[in-house]
Order: structure tokens, then sequence, then C-alpha cells
């Protein structure tokens, strides 16, 4: 057998939307709680179950058994016996914290340093969990908004001393004069670990400053959505210097099929709505705001990149057959979107292991040797290398117009670059 349904691990994170999940896949909340996650992959920490008829397993057991024909033998040999990449579906009824992810060097040193320091490896204090880095692609299924990377130097200053009274002008000066990484990565870390009294006094007059601001029609109209988050944002973090963050970082909003890369180093935090995120097989976060989690303010600062600029809106390009590939600058993955209007069939054009997910409608699966399988909204499977070649087509039953499933894969055994 080696295509596999499975069912995935649910984390219910405090930040989870009640009801994201449940009305983008159908997949019921009987508990009522946030469902902040879905995890699709072999992550020891929340691996998928493969539901095989021989009896369930977890798809890292799977993997392990076989991983010649599981992963193929190009992705054994540059990754070794795991799943390199890990599948999500994210949904945010309150702001994530703002975090970044390290490099595979930073998080080498750092996942043997923390090992050698005797902390356990599910301690809330830890930073590094593996020592793999963590790019991540993300791609709205809903409208998702998420603030990622720094603005350029002007805007930030130019949004400061707008909206943040008592801000230090010398700062500001600095970061005006020099608008380089260095004096960014300066007045950063001295704006987010401010003391505690005079944190919560500039908050409290941004707070009003902004509100005032945005009453009197006084805000930049490009800036309106960003002004609009930081009362926002206080209002579920009081007294968190992260509420300043939509004026320093950029605001992005994604319509439903819009993706977004975040590399290591880059300085983020998902605002709102539901998306698919897919990236390397790593759990690595180093937080700095908006958390109740543990937050190392010098080991983020010696992740982050400093990179003043935009951030670039990614979009699908046709690849046939019905599918669209996501440019995805990163050897751990690769992301499609397949879509089957009836009559239309897709097959399968490349031979790296593979996980499908139904997002809509329904689809049959035609795989030489197995069994036809028919996946619904909301379900998912696992495909190994070696399963060959195989046929997808929408399927009526699911009541859609069309299927649509999206595919996290690896390149085949040829080898291929980033589309």
């Amino acid at each position: 057998m080696r295509i596999h349904r499975l069912e995935n691990p649910i984390q219910r994170y405090a930040w989870g939307s009640v009801d994201g999940i449940t009305r983008v896949l159908g997949i019921p909340n009987p508990g009522g709680g946030p469902m902040a996650e879905i995890w699709m992959g072999a992550h020891p920490k929340a691996p998928s179950i493969a539901l095989d008829p021989s009896g369930p397993r977890s798809l890292g057991a799977l993997i392990e058994a076989d991983p010649a024909a599981a992963l193929g033998q190009a992705a054994l040999e540059r990754f070794g016996p795991t799943l390199p990449f890990l599948f999500k579906v994210l949904s945010a009824g309150t702001p994530l914290s703002i975090q970044a992810h390290p490099g595979k060097l930073k998080a080498e040193r750092g996942f043997e340093r923390e090992n050698l320091a005797g902390i356990p490896p599910e301690a809330s204090e830890r930073s590094y969990r593996d020592p793999n880095h963590k790019p991540e692609m993300a791609v709205a299924l809903t409208p998702f908004e998420l603030l990622c990377g720094f603005r350029p130097a002007r805007e930030i200053t130019a949004n400061l001393r707008l909206a943040v009274p008592g801000i230090h002008s010398r700062q500001l000066e600095r970061l005006e004069s020099n608008p380089g990484r260095v004096e960014l990565s300066m007045f950063f870390y001295s704006l987010i670990s401010m003391e505690e009294r005079p944190r919560r006094n500039m908050l409290e007059s941004a707070r009003r400053r902004v509100e005032e601001l945005l009453d009197k029609g006084l805000v930049p109209p490009r800036e309106i959505e960003s002004y609009r988050w930081v009362p926002r944002i206080m209002d579920s973090f009081p007294g968190d210097i992260g509420a300043v963050a939509p004026l320093i970082l950029n605001l992005v909003r994604l319509e439903p099929g819009e993706a977004v890369f975040v590399a290591p180093g880059e300085l983020h935090a998902h605002l709102s709505g539901t998306c698919l995120e897919i990236m390397a097989n790593s759990d690595n976060v180093i937080r700095g705001a908006l958390t109740q989690k543990h937050v190392d303010l010098p080991e983020l600062i010696s992740v982050l990149s400093f990179n003043p600029e935009r951030l670039e809106v990614l979009h699908s390009e046709p690849a046939g057959s019905g599918e669209e590939r996501f440019p995805a600058p990163a050897p751990d993955f690769r992301l499609s979107r397949i879509s089957l209007p009836e009559g239309l069939v897709h097959e399968r054009s490349d031979s790296g292991p593979a996980i499908l997910l139904c997002t809509e409608g329904s689809c049959r699966l035609d795989c030489p040797g197995e069994e036809p399988l028919l996946l619904r909204r909301g379900e998912s499977v696992f495909v190994e290398a070696a399963a060959g070649k195989y046929r997808l087509a929408g399927d009526r039953s699911g009541g859609a117009d069309q299927a649509v499933l999206y595919k996290a894969w690896l390149p085949d055994d040829r080898g291929g670059t980033a589309t």
C-alpha cells in the first residue's frame, strides 16, 4: 500500500479561531475551544497517523519502515529518512506572537547549545526544539492579514513620530541618518527591550494619539489599516510593546489564493484569517512579543536579518492538467493547487512524496495497484514516492462544481530548482 489516508493532530493554541477551520474545511469542533492548527506531516511533536488496513501508525514510523519507497532515493540522500516538510492549516482568532525562525546553521548551534545546557526538549524556556531551519510559505484560504519584515526606515520614523509621543527622538534621528541594518537593529532592540514603566507610559500615549488620528481622519490613507491594528492589539495584549509593530513592520493582506514566503530571519506575526502553511520540518520559534510563552530578545536579535524592504505577494503559475504551482525558494518543499472541474483529469507529473489535502468538493484518486480512493473536503492522504503515477478526477458527490486540492510535495528524483 503506497497511498495512505491521514488522521491529523489539532493544535489548540490559545490564539486559534473557534470556527475558522470548520468554516473552511468542514472539520467539526465539538469542544468549541480554539482550533489553531492542523499538522500534516511527520514532526515527532505531533505526527499524522496513517490509517492503513493493518492498523494505524504514525507517519514517521511508516517512513522509517521503508524510507526509500516513501521518500524516493534523491530525497533520502539529501534529507535523510524523514519527511523534510510540515504542512499545516492555520486559523488565527487573535494575533500570533511576533517571532522569527532560524537559518540552518543557527538552528544547529542553538539546538546543540540548549542540549548541552540540559534544557529538556519540551521545556517552555526552550527556543530550539530541533536542529532544522524553518523557511515557510503561507497561502490564504480566507482574507488573511499578517505583519512581515521591517518597513523602509523612512516609513518607520514617519509613523513613530506621528503616532507615538515620547518616542526617543535621538534614536529616530540616528535611524533617519543611517537607515541600514546596524542602526535598525539597535533601534529595534532599544524599543522592544524597554523597561515596564516607560513602556506603559509610551503605549498609553500612543493609544490616545492613534485613536485621535483615526477619529480626525489624519492618518495617511495607505496607513489606515496599520493604525487600526494598534488599539486592537492593545486590547488583546495590554502593556505589550508588540502593539506598535504595525507601524514598524509591513502589513500584508492576502486574498484567497495569494501567498507569501517568509524566509528564516524575517520578523513576522499572523494577525487574522485562515491559511495553509508549508515549511521545513521544524518547530523552532524565537519570540519577541505578543505572547505568554518564552521570549528571548537577545536570541531574536541575533536571528533577524533586518532587511527593510517590501514583502512580495506571490501568485501561483499554471503547470498544466489543472495544477498551479507557487514559487518556493526553499529546497525542503513545493506547493501546488489542483483545480478539477467536471471532465478534467490531473495526472501526477512528479515522483517525490506528497501530501494531498482536499479543500473543496471531492475527488477520486486512482493509482495502479491501489484501491480507488474518494477524497472529500477536509480529508488528506500521504502519497509515497513509490506510488508511481496517479490520476485525480473531480467527483460530484461532494456537492461542489469542482474539486480543489493543495499538494505539498518534493521535486522528483531528477532534482529540480525552485519555480
